[in-house]
């Protein structure tokens, strides 16, 4: 059998998951407001939820890494973006997991010492041959978890 040829791309913002995000941190602010209780307790649930939303909208803005190449012998190179130590480190680590929900594909990366992240690639941030190759490569290396067919014309 054949290896499966290098896949490479780099990570960019999606701007339909900070949409998305946005729309349910509504929704639970909205959803708050149903709820009956104190104020207090109605202010530390808003303050938690907005916190949350800015937090998780920091880090979608800012994947912590760059550049992503499977190489054909399934290990992953790694450029990462990192703010305490040197910027455009590389590092060398596996793909752990991987989900794919209609559109929507989730890697999960790990390298070492102990370090990991979910890449959230939906067709706004990743062009639509990687997509078609990536979904390719997970199916035949038993990395699907979950499945859709949302990609093929």
């Amino acid at each position: 059998m054949k290896d499966a040829p290098a896949i490479g791309f780099h990570c960019r913002t999606s701007w339909s998951l900070i949409v998305a995000t946005v729309a349910v941190a509504v929704l639970a602010i909205f959803a708050l407001q149903l709820v009956r209780g104190t104020a207090w307790l109605h202010h530390l649930l808003f303050f938690v939820v907005v916190a949350y939303v800015v937090l998780t909208i920091r880090g979608l803005l800012r994947p912590p890494v760059a550049t992503v190449l499977w190489r054909s012998d399934g290990g992953v190179d790694l450029k990462l973006r990192d703010q305490a130590q040197a910027p455009g480190r590389e590092v060398h680590g596996i793909v752990s997991a991987a989900r794919v929900i209609g559109p929507l594909i989730v890697l999960t990366l790990r390298w070492p010492p102990r370090e990991r992240t979910h890449l959230w690639l939906l067709p706004d941030n990743l062009d639509a041959e990687t997509r078609r190759r990536l979904r390719m490569r997970l199916g035949a290396s038993g990395h699907f978890l979950a499945s859709g067919n949302a990609d093929s014309p």
